[in-house]
């Protein structure tokens, strides 16, 4: 048995992802302007995100779904069982997640974290245009409960879409961790072995309005342990884990949520600074390898 602690944290190449916002009756997901979207990326790429809270979608902490209603390219004349339904700008579908969890018609659920409504590529030739229908606008209906009835919010998107040919390229990298003692720590959220690392997004194309980028763990996250991967099952030691930090930004990863990239909407490459840490996720500790997995997932606006 090794009597030190060794890591490998890959970091492996991007998907794509989106932002968030505050509650009422209604939603506008992806606001009323202008967003920009790839046009070159796969059928069935999830493309853009919008998040929201259960306090924004039901005014409360959680909010207990009884149903989801789906209007296909925002049109009250038909309706569809979902989890994916088409908009009204060509080569763009949608669909609507309860914490992660695509939605259908019958979905009864109780959102705890996110509410988040994707918008990906479909099969039909992408065209420029808006996502507002002629008269409404409302694509989702989510019916909760309230007390012993039930209350809608309706889910609206109207932002005039423009397609962008091309996509930021983030390389795939291993981080590899210095090999530490269990000597080194002194209790659960304690590290050691931190070693810096720069996570680039080149290539960017001109024109969109942001680009936001998040980490997501490929064996889930430790609660209560902000930015912390948990081990990947090849593992031999236990009791750590791997923690992410955002130095220029100067918070612990937030797995599973976009945050900005520095782009500014010129074309060129950008980095982002973040040191990879052992952290002590357990009362004891037993040495031996480490490795700690994570996507990293981009969206675009």
């Amino acid at each position: 048995m090794p009597s030190g602690i060794a890591a490998l944290l890959a970091i492996v190449l991007p998907m794509m992802l989106a932002p968030s916002h505050a509650r009422a009756a209604t939603i506008n997901a992806f606001g009323n302007q202008r967003i920009a979207v790839p046009s070159t990326t796969p059928v069935g790429t999830v493309v853009s995100r919008d998040y929201y809270t259960p306090r924004e979608l039901c005014g409360s902490d959680t909010c207990e779904i009884t149903s989801t209603i789906f209007y296909p390219k925002g049109s009250l004349l038909g309706a569809s069982d979902g989890p994916d339904i088409e908009t009204r700008v060509a080569g763009l579908s949608t669909r609507i997640l309860y914490d992660g969890v695509p939605a259908t018609a019958s979905t009864r659920t109780t959102v705890h974290n996110r509410v988040e409504v994707q918008l990906f590529r479909d099969s039909r030739t992408p065209k420029n245009g808006s996502l507002k229908p002629f008269i409404f606008n409302m694509y989702f209906i989510v019916n909760y409960k309230a007390g012993l009835l039930s209350e809608p919010t309706s889910v609206y998107l109207a932002a005039d879409t423009v397609f962008i040919a091309g996509t930021c390229m983030v390389p795939s990298q291993t981080v590899v961790l210095p090999s530490v003692s269990p000597a080194n720590f002194n209790g659960i959220g304690s590290t050691a072995g931190t070693k810096p690392f720069m996570l680039q997004f080149l290539d960017c194309p001109a024109g969109f309005n942001k680009i936001g980028y998040q980490f997501m763990p490929l064996d889930g996250r430790i609660p209560g342990l902000p930015g912390t991967l948990a081990l990947r099952p090849d593992s031999t030691a236990s009791g750590v884990g791997i923690q992410l930090f955002n130095v220029q930004q100067a918070e612990y990863a937030p797995l599973g949520q976009s945050r900005p990239t520095p782009y500014n909407g010129q074309a060129g490459s950008y980095t982002l600074p973040f040191t990879a840490s052992y952290v002590q996720t357990g009362p004891v500790i037993r040495s031996g390898s480490v490795r700690a997995d994570a996507v990293v997932l981009l969206d675009y606006q």
